[in-house]
């Protein structure tokens, strides 16, 4: 294929636009409201003419102006970064009142119960294991010293992530 061609190929109109983008039309107008790059702007008797390459390039850049470019507010003029913080302030605590944000102290209050409800349980099988198979004392002593240095290696790891509280350190 010859450049003019390939040119050629790349050229759409907004309907063809939109269904490559899978969108609607109303989107391409906001699109082109927004900067969209146009090769030749359409009337009601002459369509819109676009590169699929240009505007592929302008959606998908670190810097696009469309609705998922993520909002930098140290670039915002000083009230709008106000706002812009003010409303991030108010969007997490409405996160934190449905539970979608949980505090970290919390979080950590529910692990550390429920690392220490296992290590309860583990540490309870040596003596179901006598009982149930019939084992000798000395083998259940081997047995229970083996899982609690398991269990004391495993504290001693969780404990790098951060402080254990009570309720985890409770044998």
């Amino acid at each position: 294929m010859t450049l003019p061609k390939l040119t050629a190929a790349r050229k759409a109109t907004k309907a063809q636009l939109a269904e490559f983008f899978d969108v609607s039309i109303p989107t391409i107008d906001a699109w082109i409201r927004k900067g969209m790059p146009v090769v030749e702007r359409g009337s009601k008797t002459t369509p819109w003419v676009f590169d699929l390459l240009a505007v592929t390039l302008w959606k998908f850049a670190p810097d696009a102006a469309g609705e998922d470019a993520p909002v930098d507010p140290e670039r915002l003029p000083p009230g709008e970064r106000k706002a812009w913080y003010d409303s991030e302030m108010r969007r997490r605590e409405m996160q934190k009142d449905d539970r979608e944000l949980i505090p970290a102290a919390e979080v950590g209050q529910v692990v550390a119960t429920a690392f220490a409800a296992v290590a309860q349980s583990i540490r309870s099988l040596p003596d179901n294991l006598e009982r149930r198979l019939s084992l000798a004392p000395e083998v259940v002593d081997e047995i229970g010293r083996a899982m609690d240095e398991h269990l004391d290696d495993l504290a001693a790891r969780l404990q790098i992530l951060g402080p254990v509280d009570e309720v985890a350190s409770a044998r």
